[in-house]
């Protein structure tokens, strides 16, 4: 269930942090100028504030001339002063920017592993909640089913994942929101309870409370950035778990196999193929937007629209029509409610003076339900 939509949202949520640590050293850099010309207070030598204060003026307008591409990176016109602050700031820029680059590149890998860990820590804390002593789902045949997998585990080892010191985590949230249920009382009236009257109850302890209950969600908001974003991803996960329990009374963990390997392979490729394309990624958007002012577009919609050109050019084995619509449904959840019609008009632009310039070129399953 770690897919490609999944891969997509870490890809632009990487790129954002990108864009504001960028923005940040930008204004870092501008500082080092500032300081470069900043009085000398152990001078003997009087010290002309005004000269200095335009100098450090002139030498930070040189600066973001450079940075926004309004100007070449030397201009031989400006006293040696202004080259040597300007050339350290564009050094220090770049560095930090590098820095910066790759942090993210391996964070949002982590990121997206990390909602396959809480998928774990959600199992674990069932089967702590049906194996306490006085658990009123104690005999549970899912939960029984789900603590019996050496599979759960064998991928807690491996990851771990451990409830092991969060008893008192255990305790609260199953006298707080499970003992004592109504729903939980309903179940516990039935005398014959079949399988799926099991499965039933399972779920409503993961939708209902270890989803939305305040111990629980404070718990797992501490240990996952993205946990409120992901939790729609993670009840489908945790009850694909239990898909074959009502049939055969067994449970499937899910697992980090090849198929996660190729979509974190896509993640990669996407991400850093956006962040170092940006300029040229850029212009391709430019010749379409018309009446559109480029600083009012809202960022997550340019970062979606590069990410979009990027996997058009990029992978040949993804449907055109696949990645457009991907992007606008990321485009629905994480951005205005205007930028779907914007993103859509754009693509449908951008894609089709690719296709003109033959640099759309689908193979494979990337033919299907093509433009």
């Amino acid at each position: 269930m770690l897919n490609r939509r999944l891969a997509r949202v870490r890809a632009m949520q990487g790129l954002y942090a990108l864009e504001i640590s960028k923005g940040a050293n930008y204004l870092l850099a501008q500082e080092l100028i500032s300081e470069a010309f900043a009085p000398d207070l152990n001078s003997m030598e009087k010290q002309d504030r005004t000269k200095l204060a335009g100098m450090a003026k002139l030498a930070q307008s040189v600066f973001e001339d450079e940075i926004k591409g309004n100007s070449p990176v030397t201009d031989d016109t400006n006293p040696r002063e202004i080259k040597t602050a300007v050339a350290k700031a564009r050094e220090y820029y770049r560095l930090k920017n590098k820095k910066d680059f790759d942090y993210h590149a391996a964070q949002t890998l982590i990121d997206a592993e990390k909602t396959y860990d809480i998928y774990l820590y959600i199992l674990n804390l069932l089967v702590l909640l049906g194996s306490k002593s006085d658990s009123v789902l104690e005999k549970n045949k899912a939960i029984a089913a789900l603590a019996s997998a050496k599979e759960l585990e064998f991928y807690s080892l491996k990851r771990s994942v451990s409830l092991e010191n969060e008893s008192s985590l255990v305790n609260k949230l199953y006298n707080e929101a499970v003992k004592g249920n109504a729903h939980v009382a309903e179940y516990l009236s039935i005398v014959n309870k079949t399988r799926e009257d099991e499965l039933a109850i399972v779920k409503y302890i993961v939708k209902n409370i270890i989803l939305k209950h305040e111990v629980s969600v404070d718990f797992f908001e501490k240990l996952h950035i993205f946990w409120s974003e992901d939790k729609e991803i993670l009840r489908t996960m945790v009850f694909h778990t239990f898909d074959d329990f009502a049939d055969d009374q067994v449970v499937m963990i899910e697992k980090l196999d090849e198929q996660w390997e190729e979509t974190k392979d896509f993640l990669r490729t996407l991400f850093r193929e956006t962040a170092s394309r940006d300029e040229e990624l850029l212009e391709r958007i430019l010749p379409h937007l018309k009446n559109w002012d480029l600083e009012r577009i809202i960022e997550t919609d340019l970062i979606l629209l590069k990410m979009a050109i990027a996997e058009l050019t990029l992978f040949p084995s993804i449907p055109v029509k696949v990645t457009i619509n991907e992007i606008i449904e990321i485009a629905k959840n994480y951005s205005s409610e205007k930028s779907k019609i914007f993103i859509n008009g754009i693509l449908d632009a951008v894609c089709k003076d690719l296709q003109t310039k033959g640099l759309i070129r689908k193979t494979g399953r990337g033919m299907l339900d093509n433009r």
